[in-house]
C-alpha cells in the first residue's frame, strides 16, 4: 500500500463531543448550468470539470466551479473563486461563501493522507489522528463493497473523508448549525461529497465510528444514485438498514428493534413521522425525538422493501434520478402502484399488529434501584486508587457495584482489570464475564476480554474481541493496547496496532 501525504499550513479550530445527514447539495436555480451541477452530486468530478471548461462563458461559473472545489476538499480554492464574484452576491452563492471560509479555517494545517491504491483519502484535523487512518480505510473500503453488493451503486474514488476535532468544526466543514449538532448529538455529516466525521477521542467512551462512517458513505451512495433528490425518509431509512451490512454480526445489533421504537412511539404518541422529518434530523428538537425518526424510516424501508423487493428499490432510486424532482410519489407510484401517504397508511397497519417486546427498557442507563451517585462514587474512587497503583484497595472500592450494578460493562471491567492488575487473572476473568453479563458494547470490555481469550489460547475469538473494542473506542490506551494498562509491556500483532497503541498511550484522558 502506497500513502501519500501533504501538509497544509496555518491554523485549526477546537472542542469536544456529539450521526445523521444533510442533503448532498442545494440543488440549483434554472439559470445554473444544471449538467455540471448533476455530475458534481453524483461525485463525477472529471465530468463536472469538463463541463465546467465547455461552459467557460456562462455567468453561473464561478458558482458551480467553487461548489465543485468543495466537492474535492478544496475549501481555500472554493473561498478565492467565489470572493469578489457576483456569483456572491446571490443568496446561494453567499451561502457557498460562507461555508467555505469556515472550512478553510477548520481545514488549515490538515494532514491529509491518501491512500490511491485503496481509492480513499483521509484529511485530518488533527495529525495525532493519523494511527487511526488504516482502520478507517479498512471500514470505507468494505462499506464501498456493500453499497455495490446492496444498491447497486460503485462509488467513485478517491472516497473523501474527513476527521475533525469538535462539533465546532463539524459545523465549520459541513455548513450544519452548532446547535443543531449538539441538541441531537451528531457526531457525522455527509454533505459536499465527503464524509465528515468527530475523531473517537473527543467522545469520553468513543462511539460506534464504523458503524457511524457506513452509514454516511450510504448517503453518499445514495446521493449518486438518484442524483440527490432521495426523500429525507429514504435517504435515512437506506443508511441505518446498511450501516451494519458491511460486516458480520455483531453483540447488541438490532437491539431495541427499530420497530420496537416505532411502536412503542406510536402507541404513546411520540411519533415523528416518516412525512415530518424536516430538512434534517439532525435538527430535530430532542436526541430522543431523533432516536424515533431514525427508528420509523428504518422500519419503514424495511417494510417496503420486504413487500416489492430489491429490485424495486433500485427502480425507485432510477426514477428518483430521472423524474428530476424531489417528490417521490411519482417514482413511488411508478415502481409500487401507491403513493408515500398510501404507503405510510399500510406501514402504520403493518406497525399496530407488531408484537412488542415485554419492556422498553433503557438499555444503556443504570439499573433500576441503583442510586447513581452512589455508583459514580464507587467508580471514580476504583479508577483513582487504580491510577496510583492500589489495584487491592481498587478491587475493594468496586465491589459494593457488582451485587446491584453487575449488569454494568464499565463496572465488570473495572473490577476485573483491578482484580488482574492485583495478581488474581482467574478471579479476574470471572468478574468480567461473558457477553451475555453485560449491557452494551464496551470497548475496553471487549479489550481485556480479548485478552483473556488470547491467554486460553483461542486466537480467533480475541481477535473478534479486538475487533469489537476498536469498533468502539480506539483510542483509549487499553483498547488500543489489546487490553494492556499504560504501565504494562505490549507486542503488537502489527504495524498499524503498534502505531495505534502508542498514540493512544500519549492521550491524557
Amino acid at each position: 500500500m502506497i500513502v501519500v501525504r501533504k501538509r497544509a499550513w496555518k491554523r485549526s479550530v477546537a472542542l469536544a463531543a456529539l450521526c445523521l445527514a444533510l442533503p448532498q447539495s442545494t440543488r440549483a436555480t434554472p439559470g445554473h448550468p444544471e449538467r455540471v451541477l448533476d455530475a458534481i452530486v453524483e461525485l463525477d468530478v472529471a465530468r463536472a470539470r469538463e463541463l465546467l471548461d465547455e461552459h467557460s462563458d456562462s455567468p453561473a461559473l464561478p458558482l458551480e466551479r467553487a461548489r465543485l472545489a468543495l466537492y474535492t476538499g478544496d475549501c481555500e480554492g472554493a473561498q478565492a473563486v467565489l470572493t469578489g464574484a457576483s456569483a456572491a452576491s446571490v443568496r446561494e452563492g453567499a451561502d457557498l461563501l460562507a461555508v467555505a471560509a469556515a472550512c478553510a479555517g477548520a481545514t488549515a494545517g490538515a494532514l491529509v493522507v491518501k491512500d490511491d491504491e485503496a481509492g480513499v483519502h483521509v484529511r485530518l484535523q488533527d495529525g495525532r489522528d493519523e494511527p487511526l487512518v488504516p482502520f478507517i480505510i479498512d471500514v470505507a473500503g468494505r462499506s464501498r463493497a456493500a453499497m455495490q453488493r446492496d444498491l447497486g451503486v460503485e462509488l467513485p474514488r478517491p472516497l473523501r473523508i474527513d476527521l475533525v476535532r469538535d462539533t465546532f468544526s463539524l459545523s465549520a466543514v459541513t455548513g450544519l448549525p452548532v446547535t443543531a449538532a449538539e441538541t441531537t448529538g451528531t457526531l457525522a455529516v455527509a454533505r459536499w461529497g465527503r464524509v465528515t466525521m468527530i475523531s473517537p477521542r473527543a467522545t469520553r467512551q468513543g462511539y460506534g465510528w464504523e458503524d457511524t462512517l457506513a452509514h454516511e458513505i450510504t448517503h453518499l451512495a445514495l446521493a449518486r444514485a438518484t442524483r440527490d433528490r432521495a426523500p429525507l425518509w429514504l435517504q435515512e431509512g437506506i443508511a441505518k438498514r446498511e450501516e451494519t451490512r458491511w460486516r458480520e454480526p455483531r453483540p447488541g445489533d438490532g437491539q431495541p428493534s427499530a420497530e420496537s421504537i416505532a411502536y412503542h412511539a406510536m402507541m404513546n404518541g411520540r411519533a415523528v413521522g416518516i412525512d415530518k422529518l424536516g430538512p434534517s434530523i439532525a435538527m430535530l428538537p430532542t436526541p430522543e425525538a431523533a432516536s424515533i425518526a431514525y427508528a420509523e424510516v428504518q422500519s419503514f424501508v424495511n417494510y417496503w422493501i420486504e413487500q416489492n423487493g430489491d429490485t424495486a428499490l433500485k427502480l425507485l432510486f432510477a426514477d428518483l434520478k430521472g423524474l428530476g424532482s424531489l417528490n417521490a410519489d411519482a417514482a413511488m407510484r411508478s415502481v409500487s402502484g401507491y403513493t408515500l401517504a398510501e404507503w405510510n397508511v399500510k406501514w402504520r397497519l403493518h406497525l399496530a399488529k407488531y408484537t412488542p417486546e415485554t419492556s422498553q427498557q433503557n438499555l444503556h442507563g443504570v439499573p433500576e434501584g441503583v442510586n447513581g451517585q452512589t455508583l459514580a462514587r464507587w467508580v471514580r474512587l476504583t479508577d483513582l486508587f487504580h491510577q496510583q497503583g492500589h489495584y487491592h484497595a481498587a478491587s475493594k472500592a468496586i465491589a459494593p457495584a457488582l451485587e446491584p450494578a453487575g449488569s454494568l460493562a464499565l463496572v465488570r471491567w473495572r473490577a476485573a482489570r483491578a482484580t488482574l492488575a492485583d495478581g488474581q487473572p482467574d478471579r479476574a476473568s470471572q468478574l468480567l464475564g461473558g457477553v451475555s453479563d453485560i449491557d452494551v458494547l464496551h470497548g475496553a470490555w471487549y479489550a481485556l476480554r480479548g485478552r483473556f481469550l488470547e491467554r486460553s489460547g483461542a486466537t480467533q475469538e480475541a481477535k473478534v474481541a479486538f475487533d469489537l473494542a476498536l469498533s468502539v473506542d480506539p483510542l483509549f490506551d487499553e483498547v488500543a493496547c489489546q487490553g494492556r494498562s499504560r504501565h504494562e509491556k505490549f507486542s503488537p500483532t502489527s504495524e498499524s496496532v503498534d502505531e495505534l497503541c502508542r498514540a493512544a498511550r500519549q492521550i491524557v484522558r
